[in-house]
């Protein structure tokens, strides 16, 4: 899948997530009320036995001859996990669905793994196997080779998102993106045990809905020889008018509307991205409270 130029990526050092649920036990930039090791002094405790001698402060034990620990703030990194939708009908629209997945995909863990957030992405097509980017510049780099090896609807021409999940899904904590165009058949009736799902493993999860601007923005009419690019033996005969397209919209809307709904019934967020729209400004505007 085609990916994002590094200048561009440079543009998002000043975000950074929001992870307000719990998060896992490896040190980064996020302060912990817990005690562990940083480079910030937190107070004194007495010994306990069992307890890290390398944090024993011998010049209070040289005055008081007694054993104090040293404490330091703790800081934990945030885990933040990515499933993506590589169903066949992300192959679609001028600038392919896939492309802006794949651009939201490196943008957030570029601006992840830059306070030191734990990034890993998981291709739906292949649940069972979780890509962990690794940290530092060296990210960047293996993140976009991971990418370009995913070609959508070479492993399955449909996903279907629940079942997938389910085996997809692991680890406590921190927070989900689904990236995705939803047209999964059934996915409306499975929404909320899929949001279930995120809430059981304690993850705040935002559901990306990424639609073509061709999707969006039907104005021509006339006759259509459409093929269902997950199902190709499918093919549909369909002459467009204005009332056809405006009924079109409204089903769109409410379809839309209502994954919305029950993704804040859930506690849980929906963003509706657009391929005409340019990745910065979803960031900055669509997904502003995704960052602090």
């Amino acid at each position: 899948m085609q990916t994002i130029d590094l200048r561009e990526l440079e543009k998002l050092n000043m975000l950074k997530l929001s992870i307000k649920r719990s998060m896992s036990q490896g040190e980064g930039l996020r302060r912990s009320s817990a005690k562990g090791r940083s480079a910030e002094f937190s107070g004194y405790r007495e010994y306990i036995p069992g307890d890290d001698m390398r944090y024993v402060d011998w010049n209070a034990f040289a005055r008081l001859d007694k054993l104090y620990i040293k404490e330091f703030m703790e800081e934990k990194e945030g885990r933040v996990s990515i499933y993506l939708d590589t169903s066949r009908s992300m192959e679609f629209g001028e600038k392919l669905k896939s492309t802006l997945m794949s651009e939201l995909t490196e943008s957030l863990s570029y601006i992840a793994s830059s306070g030191r957030d734990s990034v890993y992405i998981t291709d739906l097509a292949n649940p069972t196997y979780t890509f962990k980017v690794p940290s530092g510049k060296q990210g960047v780099g293996t993140l976009r080779k991971w990418l370009d090896s995913i070609h959508p609807g070479e492993v399955v021409k449909s996903i279907n998102l629940k079942e997938s999940l389910k085996k997809a899904v692991r680890g406590r904590g921190g927070i989900a993106f689904v990236i995705s165009d939803f047209m999964d058949e059934g996915f409306l009736e499975a929404e909320t045990d899929i949001l279930k799902l995120f809430g059981y493993h304690g993850m705040e999860v935002t559901l990306l809905h990424v639609l073509s601007r061709e999707e969006l923005e039907i104005d021509d009419d006339g006759a259509f020889q459409l093929i269902d690019s997950e199902e190709e033996s499918k093919e549909v005969r369909l002459t467009l008018d204005r009332y056809s397209i405006r009924d079109y919209k409204k089903a769109l809307d409410n379809y839309m509307r209502s994954i919305e709904e029950k993704a804040r019934a859930a506690g849980g967020r929906y963003v509706l991205c657009s391929t005409g729209e340019n990745v910065h400004k979803l960031l900055f505007e669509s997904m502003r409270d995704l960052f602090i």
